[in-house]
């Protein structure tokens, strides 16, 4: 058997998984998804990753399924092709959403620390002398506690959505695996500090975080990955109707809270 040969029957062996992950193996190699997509820009070939994978699940499927009925190898085929679509756009959507979130909470982080030494800027016999003070740095205090909860939800969703779907493989790029260590990391001193500040101040304690609450959010979290991915993978192949109802079924809990405030101004 000729090297090519060889190469082609390693190919056809590889499940949908393992085809996006030797891709994300590839991507990863360049360090971040910029450097990525300029890569691709500049690349003469006219077939994109996701097509070629796509016409490597094909492959497959249709190789391991020599012989048989052409209504099986078709399901077979269509099968594969869902499934690697869909690891394709929760890549996809893994890091677009990781992007966000890092950006949103540097932006929120520079907020939170200027309240906190606004309101640390006086001596401390001016501040308790304020009656809104101890509330006001409650108040910050605890939406501190919650962002240092939402990144290690987002973490742990991503984690499990990961060992799911793609073997554990880390999704988002070597830049960005830094940059959520040195996130996490600047919001968990901000909100340590905001602790002691308010211990010295006498500020009363903060409940401690609601397990279940915590538990759900991961959840949420969850969804808010695999379900886009799952509409957007069946849209590309054609699926609209189903398509839609999983944006649906995705969305429908996030507009009930607005539903309902919208009833009760009525």
């Amino acid at each position: 058997m000729t090297l090519a040969r060889r190469v082609t029957a390693i190919e056809a062996s590889l499940s949908p998984t393992e085809l996006v992950l030797r891709w994300l193996d590839e991507a990863h190699a360049f360090g971040d998804l910029e450097s990525y997509v300029r890569s691709l820009l500049a690349d003469s070939s006219p077939e994109g990753p996701l097509d070629r994978l796509c016409r490597e699940a094909e492959h497959g499927a249709r190789a391991n399924l020599r012989g048989k009925r052409s209504e099986v190898v078709g399901s077979a085929v269509r099968s594969a092709l869902r499934e690697t679509v869909f690891r394709f756009e929760l890549v996809m959507r893994i890091n677009v959403t990781t992007h966000d979130l890092l950006e949103r909470e540097a932006l929120i982080d520079a907020a939170l620390s200027a309240h906190v030494a606004l309101l640390t800027s006086e001596d401390r016999q001016t501040r308790r002398a304020d009656t809104t003070y101890l509330e006001r740095f409650a108040t910050r205090r605890a939406l501190l506690a919650l962002r240092v909860s939402e990144l290690q939800a987002a973490q742990e969703a991503r984690a499990i959505v990961e060992e799911r779907y793609l073997d554990g493989h880390v999704a988002i790029f070597p830049d960005a695996v830094k940059a959520w260590a040195a996130q996490r990391k600047s919001t968990e001193a901000l909100a340590d500090l905001a602790c002691r500040l308010a211990e010295l101040d006498a500020v009363p304690p903060a409940q401690p975080p609601d397990p279940e609450a915590v538990a759900a959010r991961v959840i949420e979290l969850m969804a808010d990955l695999v379900e886009p991915a799952k509409s957007t993978a069946l849209e590309r192949l054609g699926d609209g109707e189903q398509s839609l109802a999983i944006a649906i079924d995705w969305l429908r809990p996030k507009l009930a809270p607005v539903v309902a405030a919208a009833d009760l101004a009525i």
